[in-house]
């Protein structure tokens, strides 16, 4: 069904949120539209145009504001970019891999990717950042209203969450640094590109007051605590299963296949490349705080709990 009035959800006088595979915050101020992220579905995005020229005749959209560089969050920046000339608002190094999003498929497969891995799930189309926010940077958006760019790294490079303030009032889109309570039961374990400053992040965010936390994927809520013990429990949980694992040493294959089998994941080219990069990461956290080693053995790299 096509967007209407009744799927914005209004949260403040000015910011409300579309409630779409990936969470989209909204904004209007006088003749002004911005957009917290996007979606890499070119059909939503011309709804998303349709029913801002249909319900805002006199509006321009001036501006997307990126948590981050994932596809799912900018692959409907070009778009937008090219039909309606408006501005991208990011992060430095969110910027800087939007403008080479290959960089993303490369990250994940950690090398050249193969072609199934060059989809809209994986590849965004290449747009150019023409404001960079640098950490923490307020920007006063007019009548009353104002947001804080604050950094969320872990889930991705600079990733950063949006905190709106609406004349006193306080929405905080989060990109994926949490993920909603539905989203955690379906997807336990949740990509991730560094755990340890993941973890950093679930903790600032337990500490930022406000009055919605708008996770990019999930229902939002008012309350944080309950929402980032969640996503931490998630995390601390899919530590020990690894070290558990890890008490006869393995292989990186030998320990996606026995983690996604305890899990009772089913593994397509997506998962695999997605989940083997997240247990990657996991292997370095849990190496730095020196719960695991390594050694090379016969030519092979072998996990083990210390």
């Amino acid at each position: 069904m096509p967007l209407s009035k009744e799927k914005v959800l209004r949260l403040t006088e000015h910011v409300s949120y579309i409630p779409f595979s990936t969470n989209i915050g909204f904004v209007k101020i006088r003749d002004s539209i911005y957009i917290v992220d996007t979606v890499n579905d070119e059909l939503k995005m011309g709804e998303l145009l349709d029913f801002i020229k249909a319900e805002f005749p006199s509006a321009h959209l001036k501006a997307v504001i990126a948590t981050h560089s994932h596809a799912d969050h900018c692959g409907g920046n070009a778009i937008l970019q090219e039909t309606t000339g408006c501005e991208i608002w990011a992060s430095r190094g969110e910027a800087s891999l939007m403008e080479y999003p290959l960089i993303e498929t490369m990250l994940i497969w950690g090398g050249s990717p193969f072609h199934d891995l060059c989809s809209k799930f994986l590849l965004a189309k290449p747009c150019n950042a023409t404001r960079i926010l640098s950490d923490d940077e307020c920007v006063d958006l007019g009548d009353g209203v104002s947001f804080q760019a604050i950094p969320l790294p872990g889930h991705y490079l600079d990733q950063i969450g949006i905190l709106f303030d609406d004349n006193g009032k306080k929405v905080f889109f989060m990109g994926d640094a949490v993920s909603g309570r539905n989203v955690i039961k379906k997807y336990w374990i949740q990509y991730l590109l560094d755990e340890t400053k993941s973890k950093e992040s679930l903790m600032k965010i337990s500490g930022i007051k406000s009055d919605f936390y708008v996770p990019g994927h999930g229902d939002l809520v008012s309350d944080i605590e309950g929402l980032s013990e969640l996503n931490l429990l998630a995390m601390l949980e899919t530590e020990n299963m690894i070290i558990d694992v890890l008490k006869t040493p393995k292989t990186m294959e030998e320990i996606l296949k026995e983690v996604t089998d305890r899990n009772k994941i089913r593994l397509g080219v997506f998962q695999y490349v997605l989940i083997g990069s997240t247990l990657r990461a996991y292997l370095t956290g849990l190496y730095e705080e020196k719960k695991i080693s390594f050694a090379i053995e016969k030519n092979e790299m072998r996990w083990r709990a210390v």
